[in-house]
């Protein structure tokens, strides 16, 4: 891999094929994919009925969480790790997946990134949604990049950054932000290593790798989203 990016408009689930066909290999799959949670409620019994969380239709519970792990796993070197990004309806299932003998991979921990600023929603009837996680997983018997810093005694699987506001909004709306990106990739990926992912979204994980000297292949089926990601990445790669 000779550029320092490459981008790719396209379906996961068909690219893989070519990936395959071409032997890429990759250190590190870092991704926040689909949560297929998006609905369309109507809380009537509440006295100002709201529509429930609905990020898109690319959210409403017809995309396949699950099935791409395996196919990407093969992509990995010998060293190699993933972070999947999921609802916590789901991480059992991903946990599964992943530690299956297809997947030939070993899960060590559950990240959480804690939103220091959550938006408000049904708090007389729930908690504040102030958590998302991410499922970190490694190849069997790899010696796993884990870059704690000298100065810290240890590190927790905890995340705590502002959701993205500002001029780093750019319009997709499940967009991470860079601090909590390049948190787990300077801890997680090595300089020059290969980051892949396979649902770019608005590139987020793309800028954390480039701004932190890695190489990063995205592939995104959405062409909105992927030419927010695509003059984003561009135009960090140029400085």
């Amino acid at each position: 891999m000779n550029s320092k990016i490459t981008l790719i408009n396209g379906d996961a689930y068909k690219e893989i094929d070519y990936f395959l066909q071409k032997k890429i290999v990759v250190d590190h799959i870092i991704t926040d994919p689909p949560y297929n949670i998006s609905q369309e409620n109507n809380f009537s019994t509440m006295e100002k009925p709201r529509m429930g969380v609905d990020f898109g239709e690319w959210d409403r519970g017809k995309f396949d969480l699950y099935s791409w792990i395996p196919q990407y796993s093969k992509l990995l070197n010998k060293n190699g790790s993933m972070i999947i990004f999921c609802s916590y309806r789901y991480i059992s299932y991903i946990i599964s997946v992943l530690e299956a003998k297809e997947s030939r991979m070993q899960v060590k921990d559950v990240l959480v990134w804690q939103k220091s600023n959550p938006m408000p929603r049904n708090i007389k009837r729930r908690y504040v949604q102030d958590m998302e996680f991410a499922v970190w997983a490694v190849k069997k018997g790899a010696k796993w990049v884990f870059n704690k810093p000298d100065y810290k005694p240890y590190l927790r699987g905890l995340f705590t950054t502002s959701t993205v506001s500002g001029r780093e909004r750019l319009g997709h709306p499940t967009q991470k932000s860079i601090q909590l990106m390049e948190d787990i990739v300077s801890i997680h990926t090595n300089e020059n290593q290969i980051i892949l992912d396979p649902f770019m979204g608005s590139g987020s994980t793309g800028e954390a790798a480039l701004n932190l000297g890695r190489k990063f292949i995205g592939v995104e089926l959405d062409e909105q989203y992927y030419r927010m990601a695509y003059n984003r990445l561009l135009k960090r790669e140029k400085k």
